[in-house]
């Protein structure tokens, strides 16, 4: 006779499989469910919600829509007397203090 399983041992063992706690294997031995119902229950739930039932370790797939935003600035002029100095995205700021103070007289 065919065993019946409450909706919600099939939610745990899809929970544990989901987080990663387990593989569907590991999932169906522990909670005493033959594994061809536990693959059954997982590729169910990917069908429906594309997470439940991936393996271990193994990275979710994640969708992402990218949207153009307006240029940035290319850069900052910076004049110390009679000196200019163009500074760029990716500058290094302690090098930059460095400069100025030097431009000034002083020391960094």
């Amino acid at each position: 006779m065919r065993r019946r399983y409450r909706d919600d041992e099939r939610a745990e063992l899809l929970t544990e499989v989901s987080n990663g706690r387990a593989t569907v294997a590991e999932a169906a031995d522990r909670f005493g469910v033959t594994r061809s119902t536990a693959y059954l229950w997982a590729r169910q739930a990917r069908a429906t919600t594309g997470t439940a039932g991936r393996k271990r370790g193994r990275p979710t797939a994640a969708f992402v829509e990218l949207v153009a935003r307006a240029p940035a600035a290319t850069g900052l002029a910076i004049s110390v007397g009679g000196a200019t100095v163009e500074v760029r995205a990716g500058f290094d700021a302690e090098l930059l203090r460095a400069v100025v103070a030097a431009l000034r007289g002083g020391t960094a």
